[in-house]
């Protein structure tokens, strides 16, 4: 090993048991109530973290510091959380094992699939696995929507349709607008057994 990356790599291991342990204060503090304890919550109010894009949940994290995503919970959440934290803990989250789902209307999921699949091109709907994955996973600037709480996508997708969700894609807005909300429930029962 070079002397040079040897000695940056010794000078990054205290700091990362610091945040690691900081991390875990934060997370058992702040974020296991509502996320769980790795990010799988069981609430499908709350969206699960777990496997999310480091990247991605920094930008939630401070959209909603900044007022630029509206959630009161997370406002008080993260007022004092300062940048470094925000990347520990999304740094934690990501590297957590995502869980599937459970699914309310089991009997939609064939329909989901097939709108997640193929899109509905008579509305002008491409497939949604062309952005966000086969599996859903998403990439850094797209979240990872398979194995969510249906609940959860159905009720973001109606905050795209609304225009009350504005901190990400614009074209989510466009899209959600012409999901009839069958298809919004099927396409959130789909994802979440993915």
């Amino acid at each position: 090993m070079r002397p040079l990356l040897a000695a940056l790599l010794l000078l990054s291991l205290p700091a990362a048991a610091d945040d690691s342990a900081r991390v875990q204060e934060l997370v058992s503090g702040r974020c296991a109530l509502c996320h769980g304890a790795t990010g799988s919550s069981s609430s499908p109010l709350y969206p699960k973290l777990a496997g999310q894009h480091p990247e991605y949940l920094l930008k939630q994290l401070l959209n909603f510091k900044r007022g630029e995503r509206e959630s009161s919970d997370m406002r008080k959440v993260v007022r004092e959380l300062e940048e470094p934290d925000m990347r520990g803990l999304a740094a934690f989250f990501s590297r957590q094992t995502p869980t599937p789902g459970d699914a309310a209307y089991p009997e939609m999921r064939a329909h989901g699939e097939k709108l997640y699949r193929e899109g509905v091109p008579g509305k002008g709907l491409k497939a949604c696995y062309e952005c966000h994955g086969e599996r859903g996973a998403g990439s850094a600037t797209l979240p990872r929507i398979g194995g969510q709480h249906a609940l959860y996508i159905e009720t973001q997708l109606a905050l795209f349709e609304e225009r009350r969700r504005t901190n990400d894609n614009a074209q989510m807005q466009e899209i959600a607008a012409k999901l009839a909300p069958e298809e919004m429930r099927a396409l959130a029962e789909y994802l979440s057994g993915l």
